[in-house]
């Protein structure tokens, strides 16, 4: 009886210990105000909010914000989410590369967000494996990201803001079904 407790408030410690180191990399929308943020640095950035739309694909409830940041750049918050029996089945790059038809390669990478360049920059925060937030295109963004998220530190956005063309996701039935991007458990 003795060593089923001693096991039991172990695993309990062992879980609590885990925990506590995690240093997880999320974003948020809130307020019109987009905040960056892990344990040990968080960077709040006021923003317009210039339109929002909804798209339902399949089982994929899409929602993207076109933000205008306060340097002039213009921005897609995109939050995908599926229903919580429901999986992401595929690596981000390759979801990435079907629903933007280009080709990316990883940047940098921080527990729970990967920055990825293809012809522009995509912030992709996996906070759970039913849902992502996608921030495209974030050239302008990247140096706040990775300087946040690596080095710990929240500095400003870059003054100056390089222009890049890109285009909105796309999100297919073909994707979902003929690429299986979605684990289905069926």
């Amino acid at each position: 009886m003795k060593a089923g407790l001693i096991f039991f408030l172990l695993v309990v410690v062992l879980i609590v210990v885990f925990t506590m180191r995690l240093n997880i990399a999320k974003v948020s929308l809130k307020d019109n105000r987009l905040v960056f943020y892990n344990k040990k640095c968080k960077n709040a950035i006021d923003v317009n909010v210039i339109k929002k739309e909804s798209d339902l694909v399949d089982e994929l409830d899409i929602d993207r914000y076109y933000l205008k940041l306060p340097n002039g750049d213009e921005v897609i918050y995109e939050v995908v989410d599926l229903p919580p029996a429901r999986a992401f089945d595929k690596p981000y790059i390759e979801i990435l590369e079907g629903i933007f038809d280009m080709k990316f390669k990883k940047v940098f990478e921080s527990d729970g967000f990967v920055l990825y360049r293809g012809d522009f920059d995509v912030a992709l925060f996996y906070k759970a494996k039913n849902e992502l937030v996608l921030i495209y295109p974030a050239d302008n963004l990247k140096d706040v990201l990775i300087e946040c998220f690596k080095n710990n530190k929240a500095v400003p956005l870059p003054k100056e803001v390089k222009k890049v063309p890109f285009k909105k996701s796309r999100w297919d039935i073909k994707l979902i079904i003929l690429d299986n991007i979605i684990n289905k458990d069926i």
